[in-house]
């Protein structure tokens, strides 16, 4: 299981992330670093309260290339935090 660590920038980034998750043959996961919440990253509905929270952690298969590069332009980016 691989683990990243990103933030939505805006609502077409929710969208986008939705519909690449939901191309993943094994499951996708998002979670709160509190671990207060945890979803199933294929389900819209459940990521609509993301949209508030600085990051996310998201837990996939390292098998899911694709996703994991997708995963890259969406990454917390400590650098520019606190710009």
């Amino acid at each position: 299981m691989k683990t990243k660590t990103i933030v939505f920038q805006e609502a077409n980034d929710l969208y986008e992330f939705n519909r690449q998750a939901e191309r993943c043959k094994t499951d996708v996961r998002v979670k709160t670093q509190s671990g207060t919440f945890d979803f199933d990253a294929k389900t819209l509905l459940g990521l609509f309260f993301a949209l508030n929270l600085p990051s996310i952690d998201v837990y996939y298969e390292e098998s899911e290339t694709e996703f994991d590069e997708y995963l890259s332009s969406l990454e917390e980016n400590p650098d520019t935090e606190n710009a």
